[in-house]
């Protein structure tokens, strides 16, 4: 079904950084096969523009609330192209014309007729449409409640309407009257069976349920008083003779049924018109020349599919109650009937012979006619990248202003944390003190990706249910694209701090622990706006957690002060292995460092703790020459793992996870599905 359908959602979901041009270049790509040249592609992608009438928007950004783009119909348009640049043979549109003026909503409703007309067979659901957007539809299906009302031509329901004694008054709308009968019927003590049953066999009421009563709220018994006083009336009615449009209840006086004739309706009360005389406010002599030439094409409920051959269908669909040649209605001629009996069929429904209504259209896509893919991975993964590439150019807030954030705070943090290059008790404190705030800075300045994931989350919903591209081309497109930003970011951070602090640390190994902590948190980051319905859920998530993750990594609790119970947090902490990276860089060997034991207290390093090191070196830690040497600070913070490249190395296995579980998520989660 994916691969010869398609569907367009009722809200607009396209990148407003994009041009339309580019927009519908991009579905060509990741829509048609490889076999076409790019060139072929975008000769189609002109052709579509011609087609939806954007030749003076082709170069416009798409724009939103904050950036001025196209219009709403033309990005209505612009999201009706996405979805036919392959040509499918079905395509559903679930109200193409909300919150659009009648200009744009016509234009809108134009244009999916001109794709009907090409071939494809076209579904859409439509509120309210005006009289001049009825005329381009072919037929129509009105349902209440789950259950049809109404099936064929908008131009016969006129005659449908006074075939069950509720003839359209003039100047007012066909389908707008007979939405407020629907309503009047829903609301009243008959319901809607009187209206079903009309166009399921054609039973037309008898005068007593042509004006319902409506409901009014009761009391247990004064209800069962009621339904006993109205079944007496309705058996005396049936046989009485009464004009047509008088008021099913005038000849009731003498029951004394109180105030209850304040609710019978007096408003629908209509003037005596023939079966097909219309109001003239609904008869346009162009529109429905128009119409009668495309009769060809069919709709259900906005349903337009056009034969190649422009003849009329030979067959009557099955429960189509109106049944009156359309020359008629055209000819304006009156058609004066007898009256028929209350409990007479107006029409006897028949059964359509479809084997007659031979269609020149090619067959249908089977599924195993191709992949389920239009692309190879590779293709896909190369498309994706340019286009997060080109959104992330044309939208700089999104790095540059994390960038500006870790320039701003490494030149605060440098004159903060001044002189960290002396070698006393005083500068271990602080040294621990600024990596630490060195790393949680990083993690937190991630935070800016979970509102920018959540609303291109829906845009990739729309693709994926498509087959437009696989999940994995996405996880792994964003992530290439995102690596010079996040390399970029940790560089200039560590040149800044290195340099101003005269840092003991080798000046690489900084900036790649840094690197590969902004691709973790990164990753996890994305993990959550994936999981979460919306930003606010996903601020508090990621800060929540972040938060618990720097409570455990061993700077406040070092890891044998944390109860047994909770020491697994330490282990999955994603802040744990930087900041140890980062102090294994700074303090390993045998660096010495001077003073007294009161200048380690208050701070996080507490009792030290002799180190391997510093034992093998037959050093005393009373000693006034050398008290204390790097690798005994490493050891007073319980940290085991000496290696750098084995705490980077777990960083980034956390990163690989954290991607994997979001695939998972876009994979399996991530549904074109309303909850």
């Amino acid at each position: 079904m994916k691969q010869i359908s398609s569907y367009v959602m009722q809200d607009d979901q396209l990148f407003p950084m994009l041009t339309v041009l580019e927009t519908l270049r991009f579905a060509a790509e990741v829509r048609l096969p490889p076999s076409l040249s790019r060139e072929e592609k975008l000769k189609r992608v002109w052709e579509l523009i011609e087609q939806l009438g954007l030749q003076t928007t082709a170069h416009t950004y798409i724009g939103d609330e904050g950036i001025r783009g196209v219009s709403g119909g033309e990005r209505r348009r612009v999201s009706i192209g996405i979805d036919i640049i392959h040509k499918p043979s079905l395509l559903f549109l679930d109200e193409p014309t909300s919150g659009l003026d009648s200009t744009s909503a016509y234009s809108v409703v134009e244009k999916v007729k001109e794709i009907a007309k090409g071939g494809s067979i076209v579904l859409m659901t439509i509120h309210q449409p005006s009289f001049r957007i009825q005329m381009l539809l072919d037929r129509i299906v009105i349902l209440a409640r789950g259950r049809l009302i109404y099936l064929g031509s908008p131009i016969t329901l006129p005659t449908y309407l006074a075939g069950f004694g509720r003839p359209v008054p003039d100047g007012e709308n066909s389908i707008e009257y007979l939405l407020d009968v629907i309503k009047e019927y829903d609301e009243s003590t008959l319901g809607l069976e009187p209206l079903v049953a009309y166009q399921r066999d054609g039973s037309k009421p008898n005068e007593a349920a042509k004006t319902p009563i409506p409901k009014t709220p009761r009391t247990p018994y004064q209800k069962s008083v009621q339904f006993r006083q109205i079944q007496l009336k309705s058996n005396q009615f049936s046989v009485t003779t009464a004009t047509p449009h008088a008021h099913p209840f005038s000849n009731y006086e003498s029951y004394n049924i109180g105030d209850e004739e304040e609710n019978f309706d007096n408003s629908l009360e209509r003037k005596t018109q023939t079966p097909l005389h219309t109001g003239t406010s609904t008869y346009h002599p162009r529109l429905a020349s128009q119409f009668y030439k495309d009769f060809s094409v069919w709709v259900y409920h906005g349903v337009t599919g056009t034969p190649v051959s422009h003849r009329k269908p030979t067959w009557t669909p099955a429960r189509t109650p109106a049944r009156t040649p359309m020359s008629s209605y055209l000819q304006r001629t009156p058609h004066h009937q007898p009256p028929p009996s209350p409990h007479e069929p107006v029409f006897k429904p028949e059964e359509p012979t479809y084997h007659e209504y031979q269609l020149d259209l090619e067959p249908l896509d089977a599924p195993e006619d191709g992949p389920k893919f239009a692309n190879p991975w590779l293709r896909e993964v190369a498309v994706l990248s340019w286009r997060t590439a080109l959104n992330v150019i044309r939208t700089p807030e999104l790095f540059l202003s994390r960038e500006i954030v870790l320039t701003v705070m490494a030149l605060i943090l440098s004159t903060l944390f001044h002189r960290l290059s002396d070698a006393n008790f005083t500068t271990i404190n602080r040294l621990l003190n600024f990596y630490i705030f060195a790393v949680c800075l990083v993690f937190f300045s991630s935070n800016d990706a979970v509102p920018t994931f959540i609303q291109e989350r829906f845009i990739f919903i729309r693709e994926r249910s498509h087959n437009a591209y696989r999940a994995s081309s996405y996880v792994i497109s964003s992530l290439i694209v995102y690596l010079p930003f996040f390399a970029i970011q940790g560089f200039t951070f560590a040149v800044i701090t290195k340099f101003m602090l005269h840092l003991q640390s080798n000046l690489v190994n900084f900036w790649i622990i840094l690197f590969a902590s902004l691709i973790t948190t990164n990753a996890y980051v994305m993990l959550v706006s994936a999981l979460v319905p919306s930003y606010i859920t996903g601020y508090a998530v990621v800060i929540a957690t972040t938060a618990l993750f720097f409570l455990t990594c061993g700077f406040f609790l070092k890891r044998t002060k944390i109860p047994i119970a909770w020491r697994w947090l330490h282990y999955i902490s994603a802040i744990k292995y930087p900041f140890e990276a980062l102090l294994v860089n700074e303090f390993k060997g045998s660096r010495c460092y001077v003073g007294t034991q009161n200048e380690l207290s208050p701070g996080p390093l507490g009792q030290i703790k002799p180190s391997d090191l510093h034992i093998s070196l037959n050093l005393n830690s009373t000693s006034t020459t050398c008290p204390l040497i790097g690798q005994d600070v490493l050891s007073t913070m319980d940290i085991t793992i000496d290696n750098i490249w084995i705490d980077v190395g777990i960083l980034l296995a956390w990163g690989v996870l954290y991607r994997l579980f979001f695939y998972v998520v876009l994979r399996f989660y991530s549904k074109n599905e309303r909850k």
